[in-house]
Formats: structure tokens, sequence, C-alpha cells
């Protein structure tokens, strides 16, 4: 009796964790679900969108004018498109006050050349070490 007891309970717990798949309703591109799209089943035009493709940069940190000086070799500078096809604020980022920076500084407008942006078009900055960086760059600024 015990073991018909053991294997009875192995078996449940084995299938335990199949469970919550089951509750999960599929996402139907033709009606406009997509990862970030939240509602019930049973009323799907209820759903609404909290996606924003800028959000992630209110995640970096402050970057200062004087921290951009020792980025000299436009090969340490890496240039991002974001949000291409989405609008964005002109505030979005942490670039809004130290676009002159990166305007004066010689490897990064060559990097924003080479990849047909300007400092106008920058949204974000993340710095790598003290002489490398990524520039978010959104198309339509």
């Amino acid at each position: 009796m015990k073991k018909l007891y053991v294997v009875a309970v192995l078996a449940a717990l084995a299938s335990a964790p199949a469970f919550p798949a089951f509750a999960q309703v599929p996402l139907d591109p033709d009606r406009g679900d997509t990862p970030t799209t939240y509602g019930s089943p049973e009323d799907p035009e209820s759903s609404t969108s909290t996606y924003s493709c800028s959000d992630e940069l209110g995640y970096l940190r402050r970057v200062y004018a004087g921290e951009l000086a020792p980025v000299q070799d436009p090969t340490q500078v890496w240039v991002t498109p974001i949000c291409v096809g989405d609008s964005m604020f002109r505030t979005d980022g942490n670039a809004g006050s130290i676009r002159s920076a990166i305007a004066s500084n010689d490897a990064m407008l060559e990097a924003l050349q080479r990849k047909a942006f300007t400092p106008e078009n920058v949204v974000g900055v993340r710095m790598i070490g003290e002489d490398k960086v990524t520039l978010y760059v959104h198309p339509d600024r």
C-alpha cells in the first residue's frame, strides 16, 4: 500500500510544474497580441500596451561632459540606433545636457558621421570604462 501511495505522490509532483503552462493563453498575432499586451481572453479589445521603446533610457546613469574628454578613438565609440520607427521626446535619455560636449569631441563626431548621424540624434550615452562609450541615437531627431 505504501508503494502505491509513494508512486502516486511522485507522479503528482512530476506533473505539477506543467500545470501553470496549461493556464496560459497563446498569443494571437492576428488579434494584435504581443508579449507586452495585457487584457482578458474574453475581451481582447480591452488590451492596452504599456510598452515604450524609450523606457530603458531611464536606467542610464548621468554622464557629465568632463567624462567624455578621455574618449579619443572613434573605434571606441559605438553608435546604436534605438526606437527606429517609434517617436521619442527630445528629453528622453540622458544626453540632453551634453550634446554640445559630444559635438566638440572629434572621436564621437567622426563615429556619428560614419553612421550618418549628428550629435542632435543622440538621446542616450553609456560610458564603458574611461575611454569607451555607447551613443544611443534616434534617427528622427
